[in-house]
């Protein structure tokens, strides 16, 4: 009995408790009174949301076409909504609180079928309008994702089987690098006819139905396939380098890219030569990306949008290059305001201006000028002594014969420019140019040293490109571009140096260097989606390259002929190449890529087959597991001799399978990446085996008692690199670290140096190690860089009495100091009205380390009488990287 009243207790307790919650879920709820007479369904559903804070959310343009004859009074809104919608094609279903209108679904008397999610989208910059390419795109506590590609075009489905596949709706997490990840809600009727714009900002933002997650915006990210890193181009000047606005320079900073040879090399890939990595910029490839020597590169980060770096084993799309591919996107413009952005440095001045034409057109324009010629700021003074030390030995000499000292003239320049037409969402076509050069010009017209040095080099380049997303299922990306390199150098130089008061020797020098190149190219890539799991890629492609040169080289002591050398080709190379991959997707399996490229090369008059893998697998959302494997060829490549100094004494060849072989490379590159809350680990393990890589050797010998003779051979090696790169980074709201760390080694083999016997590269090093972080503290910007290797080798000769190598000697057995250094920077960003004013300071090797990143050895200017004497007929120079050296720059936006 007792048990009976506590239920009957219970049930009245919780009847009257539902009682008194009835009224107060009815005073929550809005009642509606309106009238509408023939008005437009658009208005109303727009009254309706605003007047009594209803959230709507519907397509305009699907019900432009309904007019509305109702009257309501104190209705609830489910009512008001089924008969706004009585008579047309379209229901309502609530999704947190949100009123989403969509078409009706056909009921039938079967078991209904759900269709799996399926829609298409461009990933864009809210503030400019510009797409960003290669964003990433994933379903929010899901393994299903996807990568957008070079336009910003994506396309995500979910298969039947899926979890989700029923859902109404789902959340979507996109990020980009430098920007704010946003998480968005895309429900099933959504964006199945037009692509879903997504819209991106680097600056904190609430919007409806979106939230911004609280990320710092990162500088270095992982990319979607094995060997890829991506970098902020955006972010470039908070990055302590030599200049504020160079794109290429930072990746230093990155696992697997040498970051100890400051001028020395350019990008040396996991310890591949500069010219074995492709540089595309829009379209078309550039054969040179140096100013000043090699000190910093030519492209200017305020006209580049997106910078990738794939470090190997990169998939069947691309082909030329033997070690890694450097895709640089430039910008399309701002597509909704005038930006001018103008700054100066110590060594030059730069400007650069973008905006709409139109709704449909946007371009940007930009030049940068180095005023070297005119001002010699100590951070050129600096450079200069580095990269060109024997300048200073010229003006040493020339101070000490009471002649005048004459300093060289040196300028730079850089432009690009750039014009964007979209028709639509869904077609993009641009052209876009780029030009840049370094000029020199020293003559010291005194009879002792006499010296003459003219140096010309340029680079230009013009791109057209059609892309357009067909749907959910085609895109297409059309590229025809064209580029040259122009290098004409003329060095001549004579002294006369005294042994005794009635002796003296007189040498003479002269060296000439032409090299022109001109490239043309013809790339079309198709991409199809059949189904869910799959996308088919494919393209046709050929490249003609016009390349010539010529080489002399002349050294005489006292009448007598040391070196006296020329050599010259003018080849016109073509290749045609076809190439296709499929790549396959499902659970956790998120990519397995299987491609292959074929190529005919008219000079060697065969046909190359390079296979191409690539595999993802995610045991865990958080964790990677990735492989790549293929085989890669180069047919246009730069010819090093071997123990130059000289900055303009290496040039391009084309390969003719005879003379010049054409290089192939193998690669094997096996790791994972782990990302969770800000922390990214990545790490990867390769293997590359290279042949075929021309290089020219200059070997000495006695002729005739006591004459030498100097002969440049052209010879052959076959290099080998292994190692592990290991990138660890921690993003917060403020700022961002990272740790680069590399572990390898690098190995040449040459059937006639060493005694065929395998020896250290010169560029080998066992450790690498590359510290970095930026922070932001109000309105101040700091960055900092701490930079480790471990001793490189180089080649102490050692010659028997006979002027024979001695049985001791063994190639680049001898090893440098371990280099190091440390780099700093500081901003202050201020808005002034409408302008953004940053002025900053910048510090290379902080505490002015003396490190030598090379020491090449040359024949001595007089070896009869060095060998006569008794004296060393080799000479070693050191070549001292950059002391402290502190820079200034300011920048105007508006």
């Amino acid at each position: 009995m007792v048990n009976r009243f506590r239920i009957a207790g219970a049930v009245v307790v919780f009847s009257l408790l539902a009682l008194m919650a009835i009224p107060h879920a009815l005073m929550g709820q809005a009642l509606i009174t309106e009238k509408f007479s023939n008005a437009p369904l658009v208005e109303s559903l727009n009254l309706i949301s605003k007047k009594y804070a209803v959230k709507v959310a519907f397509d305009n343009e699907a019900l432009s076409g309904y007019n509305i004859n109702a009257r309501f009074t104190n209705e609830p809104v489910e009512k008001v909504m089924s008969r706004l919608l009585k008579d047309t094609n379209f229901e309502y279903i609530v999704i947190d609180n949100v009123y989403v209108i969509r078409r009706k679904i056909a009921v039938t008397t079967d078991t209904p079928k759900v269709n799996p999610l399926k829609f298409n989208g461009v990933v864009r910059d809210r503030n400019s309008g510009e797409s960003l390419p290669y964003a990433s795109i994933k379903v929010v506590n899901t393994q299903l994702g996807t990568a957008a590609n070079s336009d910003g075009f994506f396309s995500l489905a979910q298969t039947q089987t899926d979890s989700l596949a029923k859902a109404d709706s789902l959340y979507i997490r996109v990020s980009y690098v430098g920007y704010k990840p946003i998480e968005m809600k895309v429900a099933r009727f959504s964006h199945t006819n037009s692509p879903l714009v997504v819209e991106l900002d680097r600056n904190n933002l609430e919007i409806k139905e979106v939230k911004v997650t609280d990320e710092y915006s990162s500088i270095v990210n992982h990319g979607f396939r094995p060997g890829e890193l991506v970098w902020s181009s955006r972010q470039v000047a908070q990055v302590p380098t030599f200049s504020g606005i160079d794109a290429i320079a930072p990746l230093m900073l990155l696992p697997g890219v040498d970051g100890t040879t400051e001028s020395l090399s350019g990008l040396t890939v996991r310890h591949s030569a500069a010219d074995k990595n492709l540089v595309t910029f829009d379209g078309f490839t550039l054969y040179n990306i140096d100013h000043f020597f090699g000190s910093f590169s030519s492209l200017n980060s305020k006209v580049v949008k997106d910078i990738r770096i794939l470090r190997g084993g990169f998939d069947a799309q691309w082909g030329g290059r033997a070690s890694s591919v450097i895709e640089i996107t430039g910008k399309t413009g701002n597509e909704h305001n005038l930006v001018v952005d103008a700054g100066a440095d110590e060594l030059s001045a730069d400007v650069s201006v973008e905006g709409p034409i139109g709704k449909k057109l946007s371009y940007v324009v930009a030049a940068r000028r180095s005023f070297t010629d005119y001002y010699r700021s100590p951070l050129y003074n600096s450079l200069m002594g580095v990269t060109r030390p024997d300048f200073s030995s010229v003006q040493a000499l020339a101070n000490t014969s009471d002649a005048d000292v004459v300093k060289p003239t040196f300028y730079y320049y850089d432009a690009n420019a750039k014009v964007s037409f979209k028709p639509n969402i869904r077609d993009i076509i641009s052209v876009s140019g780029y030009t840049s050069g370094d000029k020199l010009t020293y003559n010291q017209n005194v009879q002792n040293p006499y010296v003459d040095e003219n140096a010309d080099l340029s680079t230009t380049g013009v791109g057209f490109r059609w892309a357009r997303q067909w749907g959910s299922s085609f895109y297409h990306n059309l590229t025809i571009g064209g580029s040259s390199f122009n290098l004409n150098y003329v060095h001549q130089d004579s002294i006369m140096r005294y042994r005794q008061a009635s002796q003296r020797d007189t040498v003479l020098k002269n060296y000439d260097l032409e090299n022109v190149l001109n490239d043309f190219s013809l790339n079309l890539l198709m991409q199809f989606k059949p189904d869910v799991h799959n996308t088919l890629e494919g393209g046709l492609s050929s490249n003609l390259v016009n390349l010539n040169y010529f080489e002399s080289y002349f050294h005489n002591v006292n009448g007598l002929s040391i070196i006296d050398t020329t050599h010259s080709s003018d080849n016109l190379s073509a290749l045609y190449s076809g190439w296709l991959q499929n790549t396959f997707a499902g659970g956790k399996l998120k990519a397995l890529t299987i491609g292959f490229r074929a190529t005919y090369h008219n000079l060697s008059g065969k046909f190359y087959f390079e296979p191409r893998l690539q595999a993802i697998v995610a045991p865990t959302p958080n964790l990677s597991l990735k492989l790549a494997a293929g085989i890669y060829n180069q047919y246009v490549n730069r010819i090093v001799q071997a123990n130059s100094s000289g900055v303009y004494r290496n040039f391009w060849i084309v390969s003719d399978g005879k003379l010049f072989p054409v290089v192939k490379s193998q690669h094997l590159i096996a790791g994972m990446t782990w990302e969770d809350k800000g922390w990214l680990v990545d790490v990867e393990g390769y293997l590359k085996y290279t042949e075929g890589i021309s290089f020219i050797q200059n070997v000495t010998r006695r002729v005739n008692g006591n004459q030498f003779k100097t002969t440049s051979l052209l010879l052959t090696l076959d290099s080998r690199a292994t190692g592990v790169d290991l990138l660890v980074r921690k993003d917060w709201s403020k700022g961002q670290v990272w740790a680069a760390y590399s572990l390898s080694r690098s190995f040449n083999e040459s059937p006639k140096l060493n005694g065929g016997e395998e020896y250290y590269a010169l560029d080998d090093h066992l450790h690498e190690l590359k510290i970095a972080g930026t922070f932001t503290v109000g309105k101040w910007h700091l960055s900092a860089s701490w930079i480790y290797g471990s001793p490189k080798p180089w080649d102490e000769i050692l010659l028997t009495s006979s002027l024979q190598l001695s049985p001791d000697y063994e190639k680049n057995s001898v090893r440098l100091i371990p280099y190091h250094r440390l780099d700093a920077g500081l901003a202050f960003v201020q808005r002034v009205d409408k302008v953004e004013v940053t002025a900053g300071v910048k510090a290379f090797n902080l505490y002015d380390r003396q490190n030598v990143i090379a020491k090449p050895f040359s024949l001595s200017d007089t070896p009869v009488q060095d060998y006569l004497a008794g004296r060393a007929l080799i000479t070693f120079q050191e070549i001292i990287g950059m002391d402290f050296t502190p820079m200034f720059y300011l920048n105007l936006k508006f």
